[in-house]
């Protein structure tokens, strides 16, 4: 038998899921509504008449008829066999929205959500069927609106300002306001901005994503290289250069062949090769180059670790650079140094396709990630002798 605060629970749920408040701002049709609640049998009443007859005067109680508000308790004249006629619960409705918010305690929420949405769609009208859908998240951004609406005028009147947040001058808002609400910034802006306005590319808010979507600056990653010929060093005197992503790609340096290497020693350690640079530190990062146009005609070499994940790097360089070889990631370079192998961790081995390997470079894969040469077998790049390093650059690059 159902009591008022099971009603109020059942009730509740139509907030919390914000059925009852999307019904109303869409103008559908929710009221009356009904709550469902198991009724008493004939057996349960004749056994348990006394009870039965304090449950229907608690809900009488409670109900709009003695309140003022709340819930209809709509009783239906019963017929028993040995008890006779009697007065029972035949349904629990609600029939106004005043009736229902008032009973579930959100009538205030509810002032407040109306007096928000008239002030968020007299600034952007286009909001308005995203407001239908989000209630709840109306509120719970309540005392941020007049921010919000300012932030989002500013992008409206300010596309890709290609500034810092801390340069935005928003009456009101400042950079902590945006980077703590960007979630929320990044629903309204798809909705208001027009399509030119945002990188579509870009879809989520890691790595500095709401940024690169809104055409802000940021503090974008890091490329770190070294130019191996001391001619090519310039007017600055120096060959260790770390830049910006975005100047990395307009750099164009003069140089035949480029070298990519994870490991930060060995980039660090590189040999002197005329007319090179060497590329370092990146690993599954390496997708920060690929935008740079100026090593498409380049001579490319990759070197990483011989092991699962070494070849899906390279398979990832040639993908944006196919002109690229392979550095002393071959069989004999892992034969030749058993002594230094290690293994690879279980969990954490790259098993996928690699779709960009030639075919002696994919047996090789293939052999070690199915164990044919050991377990798990995993030759790190910066184990190998520097000695022999420097051998073999003569013979494959010609240097």
């Amino acid at each position: 038998m159902i009591t008022p605060e099971e009603i109020k629970a059942k009730a509740l749920r139509y907030w919390q899921d914000q059925r009852s408040l999307k019904a109303y701002l869409r103008g559908d049709t929710f009221f009356p509504l009904v709550i469902p609640f198991r009724k008493p049998s004939a057996k349960q009443l004749l056994k348990e008449f006394a009870e039965v007859r304090r449950w229907v005067q608690t809900l009488r109680d409670q109900s709009k008829a003695r309140r003022g508000y709340g819930y209809t308790l709509l009783l239906k004249q019963a017929k028993h066999r040995q008890l006779g006629e009697q007065q029972m619960p035949d349904q629990i409705r609600f029939d106004t929205a005043e009736d229902y918010f008032r009973f579930i305690g959100k009538q205030r929420e509810f002032a407040r959500l109306q007096s928000l949405i008239a002030q968020i769609e007299a600034a952007q009208p286009v909001l308005r069927p995203w407001l239908e859908s989000q209630p709840l998240k109306i509120l719970e951004y309540a005392e941020a609106w007049p921010q919000l609406l300012a932030t989002v005028s500013f992008f409206q009147a300010s596309p890709k300002p290609n500034r810092y947040l801390r340069e935005l001058d928003i009456p009101g808002v400042d950079s902590k306001f945006v980077e703590q609400r960007m979630p929320i910034l990044r629903d309204l802006l798809d909705r208001v901005l027009p399509p030119e306005a945002i990188n579509a590319e870009v879809t989520g808010l890691t790595g500095s994503g709401f940024e690169r979507r809104y055409g802000l600056k940021y503090d974008e990653p890091l490329i770190r290289l070294r130019l191996l010929d001391s001619t090519q060093a310039g007017p600055w005197g120096t060959s260790d250069l770390t830049v910006p992503q975005s100047e990395f790609h307009r750099l164009a340096l003069p140089c035949r062949q480029v070298f990519i290497t994870e490991n930060k020693i060995n980039g660090l350690s590189f040999p002197a090769t005329p007319d090179s640079l060497v590329i370092f530190g990146l690993g599954y990062g390496i997708g920060s180059v690929k935008d740079a146009p100026w090593l498409s005609d380049k001579a490319i070499y990759y070197w990483g670790d011989i092991d699962t994940h070494g070849f899906a790097i390279l398979s990832q360089v040639r993908s944006y650079f196919p002109q690229t070889k392979s550095l002393l990631m071959d069989r004999e370079t892992l034969l030749g140094h058993r002594q230094l192998w290690v293994q690879e961790e279980d969990d954490k081995r790259f098993e996928g396709i690699l779709e960009n390997l030639t075919d002696v470079e994919q047996k090789l894969y293939t052999m070690i990630k199915d164990n044919i040469l050991g377990e798990r077998v995993r030759l790190e790049q910066e184990r190998l002798p520097f000695a022999y390093v420097r051998s073999r650059l003569q013979t494959i690059t010609n240097c």
